[in-house]
């Protein structure tokens, strides 16, 4: 059954079978000596795009949580070669900022969030926190759902934002309720963050009102984050379980 009713499941048999070809023949490409040297960091990140995409669509076409498994190790086996500094990260004049753009940015946080909400293995998870690393980004959000899952990870102090602060913005309710201590008051800012403004907030991602594009390009609108932070926190999700962004099966 959809998870998310948007869409019909014809639409999703077809999505996933023109993905799982356009990832086929992606890998072929790079193993084939298809794509050329000045292009092949560009190119591996839209393959790793695809997967990533690939995978949440899974779930969101009502498929069982262990394909959503199955497919986001697929993920995490690829992202070391597919993600890249000089794409993900902001770049002004020339100069590489220690933070990410707001699509690298969703992305990190949604295979941060579905690796806990996963359990998966610690080996798997510090793919993600090694390129994290690598690349210097330091987000309050992201340690909340590393430090989760690695107890021992050294705690930052402050966060390495210098320009354009979109992506604070965009998480500014879910930010808060991560630094609160009252559960009532934590609870009322997830349901305000994820009822009202995770969406409205993303006007400006790509995926932003894809259903609507003739390009057929819509895999789901999920905040992952959200579902992270309430497991974390042990919250009554009861008064927002029925939002359409919030996946609360994975709780």
């Amino acid at each position: 059954m959809i998870r998310q009713n948007i869409k019909t499941e014809e639409y999703f048999k077809n999505y996933l079978n023109e993905y799982k070809s356009h990832i086929k023949r992606g890998f072929e490409m790079i193993s084939n000596g298809k794509v050329l040297p000045e292009r092949m960091v560009f190119f591996k990140k839209g393959q790793l795009d695809f997967i990533i995409n690939y995978s949440i669509a899974t779930y969101t076409s009502g498929l069982d949580i262990t394909i959503l498994r199955e497919e986001y190790s697929k993920v995490l086996d690829y992202w070391p070669q597919g993600w890249s500094k000089n794409i993900a990260n902001l770049i002004i004049e020339g100069e590489v900022y220690d933070q990410y753009v707001l699509s690298a940015y969703d992305e990190m946080l949604w295979m941060l969030s579905l690796g806990y909400l996963l359990d998966v293995g610690a080996g798997d998870f510090n793919k993600l926190v090694e390129v994290i690393d690598r690349d210097q980004v330091k987000d309050f959000l992201f340690e909340f759902i590393i430090g989760a899952r690695i107890k021992d990870r050294e705690p930052i102090e402050l966060e390495s934002y210098r320009e354009y602060f979109g992506v604070p913005k965009v998480f500014e309710k879910l930010r808060q309720a991560i630094t609160e201590t009252e559960k009532e008051k934590v609870e009322k800012l997830v349901k305000e963050f994820v009822t009202r403004e995770w969406y409205k907030n993303h006007k400006d991602a790509g995926w932003y009102n894809s259903h609507k594009s003739k390009h057929d390009s819509y895999f789901g609108y999920w905040s992952f984050e959200t579902a992270a932070v309430v497991k974390i926190m042990g919250l009554d999700d009861s008064s927002f379980k029925d939002c359409q962004y919030y996946p609360g099966d994975l709780v």
